[in-house]
């Protein structure tokens, strides 16, 4: 008696596929592997659907599940259109026909190659046909991340999904436009990474409020995109998934392509360096500012360490020592011995000892007295006197660099006149050779030492335009600061976020004992836009 077929219909298509109807394919594929079963007796248990995704990994969720049905003895056999619906790596094809199944006792039919199973060990032509699906597998990867890569440098989006936040514009699919309620959360992510929450923080908070994650949202928007139930599943936020979107500079409003790359054997992706990808800014609304993107990775840059409670230093990545020039370490006290909350020492001190360094010792409290302090000074200033402070600021910022464009103008100057001299002497050459005057060779000498001697006139013009520039991006920059500070004149604390977006960074000088016992130490706050202002406080 004939066994039953209790079989398994697997579909797959590829978005490099040349079919302009997915949905349509798979159907079709369905359709015909269904009328195939039914004219041959064969019951079908499930059908296993790979839609969208690539044949040169066998890394798929359906064909996974596939697997499982094998495993627990549910399906005897596999059936597929053709071998290159099946898979288009010729290795990993080759161990699941010519080893797995065969181990697993299942039946392996493809109508579309009149490959049965059933009938034998497979013809020569089973192998020849993979590999050319290999080989074709690799033709259109090549081709199709040419034609990605030209389309991606006139900033079009190309992914399959538009990113959390956004959706793709329905009159423009490479457009995005801003889905607001998903925004919402995409800002609400930054502003906690500003304020100094790390990735899992955000990642609970999100979870506790029951916000769906980007997965379950984009199911919930979109519930017949996906026919497998594996990309159905309602999973809780992951650190990864606020790690990809604080990281995905997509929220300033550009494009960015080639981040990472797909070796085609395998189909395991692998990060591009950041020179090697393809941006292009200004093509869609941003989420988030430029200045809250810098503060943001910033914190992420700075490795701070987190205190009891979960929450980070807020001082973390400013901190310098003003001899060694590391950074200064934190490390948290008992508040009964010693009720300052912690207190800051110079790494390399720590740990080579005091042959090398000197401990730069300053405790928290005292810390954010005195920039507390000084911001606040700063901030006032800015308010009351908004004039002479911008004034003052401006004189400070371009002092230096007038002194040093005086003298760069007058040689940037002579370094002009020299280069249109130039290029009459080389036009006087060219028709001195064309005359026969001097010789081919001699004409190449001069011109070779005249070409050298105006890159390096080239180059000094151009560093004095980037002074130039230089200068004028002071004048702004001092008026971007005075905007800024004048805000916080009423500060009354201080956190990770105010800090980050007022401060450079903060140098630290080992303290000083005069004759009298008194103890005094020079701190170095560095404001941004505007550079240093210096503190001497005295310990009480």
């Amino acid at each position: 008696m004939q066994a039953t077929v209790n079989a398994g219909v697997y579909c797959r298509l590829s978005v490099d596929d040349p079919d302009t109807d997915e949905s349509e394919s798979i159907q079709t594929q369905k359709a015909m592997l269904t009328d195939y079963c039914h004219q041959h007796g064969f019951h079908i248990v499930d059908y296993f659907i790979d839609d969208g995704v690539s044949g040169t990994s066998f890394d798929r969720p359906d064909f996974r599940r596939m697997l499982d049905a094998i495993e627990s003895g549910t399906i005897n056999t596999v059936i597929c259109k053709d071998l290159s619906r099946f898979g288009r790596n010729y290795y990993e094809s080759g161990m699941y026909l010519d080893n797995y199944f065969i181990r697993k006792n299942i039946r392996f039919i493809a109508p579309g190659n009149s490959v049965d199973s059933a009938n034998g060990a497979y013809n020569l032509s089973v192998p020849i046909l993979n590999m050319m699906n290999d080989f074709y597998a690799r033709d259109i990867s090549t081709k199709t991340r040419d034609a990605k890569k030209a389309r991606a440098k006139q900033g079009m989006y190309l992914a399959a999904k538009a990113p959390y936040g956004y959706v793709k514009d329905p009159a423009d699919r490479h457009h995005l436009i801003v889905d607001e309620d998903a925004a919402a959360i995409v800002r609400r992510i930054f502003d906690m990474a500003a304020h100094g929450a790390g990735y899992n923080k955000i990642a609970r908070t999100l979870h506790a409020e029951d916000i769906p994650n980007p997965l379950t949202y984009f199911n919930q928007k979109n519930p017949d995109y996906y026919h497998s139930d594996y990309w159905k599943q309602g999973t809780q936020w992951h650190v990864t998934s606020i790690q990809s979107i604080l990281n995905n500079p997509v929220y300033l409003g550009c494009v960015a392509h080639n981040r990472v790359g797909s070796k085609v054997m395998n189909g395991k992706t692998e990060k591009k360096a950041r020179e090697d990808w393809i941006v292009v800014e200004h093509t869609h609304e941003p989420l988030v500012s430029t200045e809250q993107w810098e503060i943001v990775h910033k914190q992420m840059e700075s490795r701070r360490r987190a205190q009891k409670d979960g929450e980070p230093q807020m001082f973390a990545g400013l901190l310098y020592c003003s001899d060694c020039g590391s950074a200064l370490s934190f490390s948290a006290v008992h508040r009964k011995t010693k009720p300052d909350g912690g207190q800051y020492k110079c790494w390399y001190y720590m740990r080579h000892g005091k042959e090398y360094c000197s401990s730069h010792y300053i405790t928290l409290d005292q810390l954010t007295t005195v920039v507390l302090d000084d911001i606040r000074r700063q901030a006032r200033y800015a308010y009351l006197y908004h004039g002479q402070y911008l004034k003052t600021l401006k004189e400070a910022k371009t002092e230096q660099s007038v002194k040093q464009l005086q003298s760069r103008k007058k040689e940037a100057e002579k370094c002009e006149k020299r280069l249109a001299a130039l290029d009459g002497i080389l036009k006087k050459l060219l028709e001195q050779n064309a005359a026969g005057a001097i010789t081919n060779e001699r004409f190449a000498a001069l011109s070779a030492d005249y070409e050298q001697e105006r890159k390096a006139l080239e180059e000094t013009v151009a560093d004095y335009g980037k002074a130039a520039q230089s200068a004028r991006e002071g004048e702004e920059q001092a008026e971007q600061f005075v905007e800024l500070i004048q805000e916080y004149a009423d500060l009354d604390f201080l956190d990770a976020r105010i800090l980050n977006k007022l401060i450079d960074k903060i140098v630290v000088h080992q303290r000083e004992k005069d004759a009298e016992g008194n103890i005094t130490q020079l701190v170095e706050i560095y404001y941004k836009f505007v550079g240093m202002t210096v503190l001497n406080f005295k310990e009480q």
